[in-house]
C-alpha cells in the first residue's frame, strides 16, 4: 500500500499534450498503525525502505506504529529497487538482526523464519501472563 494517492482520479486517459503534469496527493490511511491498535490484533510486521539513517528510521517506525517487527531495507544506487539482491535490518522490541546482502529470495526465507520465531516467543510470553 502506498503512503499517498492522487486526490482526484482521472476519468479518462491523460493525454500527452503538455510538457509537465502536476498531481496532487493525499496521505492514505495508516493500515499498520490501525491494525496494531486493534484489541485482538495479529502479529504485525511493517516494512521500511530508507535512503538514510536506516536503523534510526526503522526504530522510530517500530515505536510509532506499535508494530511487533519492522523489516527495513536500504534503497539507493544499486540497492532496493531493480536489483536481484538486498540487505535487511529487522527490529523488534528488545532485539534486532542484520541480514547481509544476498538474494531477495533468500532474504524472504530468512525473514519468514524470523517472523515465526518471534511469533512463538511472543506467544510463549503471553502464555505466562
Amino acid at each position: 500500500v502506498a503512503d499517498y494517492r492522487p486526490v482526484r482520479a482521472a476519468s479518462q486517459k491523460i493525454k500527452k499534450d503538455a510538457d509537465t503534469l502536476q498531481v496532487e496527493l493525499v496521505r492514505n490511511p495508516d493500515i499498520l498503525r490501525d491494525v496494531a491498535a486493534l484489541p485482538r490484533r495479529p502479529f504485525c510486521v511493517g516494512f521500511a525502505a530508507e535512503t538514510e539513517r536506516l536503523a534510526e528510521h526503522a526504530a522510530h517506525k517500530l515505536r510509532d506504529k506499535g508494530a511487533d517487527m519492522i523489516a527495513a531495507n536500504p534503497v539507493g544506487e544499486g540497492r532496493g529497487f531493480d536489483t536481484e539482491d538486498n540487505a535487511l535490518l529487522v527490529l523488534w522490541r528488545g532485539g534486532s538482526l542484520e541480514l547481509p546482502r544476498q538474494s531477495k529470495r533468500r532474504l524472504a526465507e530468512q525473514l519468514v523464519s524470523l517472523i515465526a520465531e518471534r511469533m512463538d516467543a511472543q506467544a510463549a510470553t503471553e502464555d505466562t501472563r
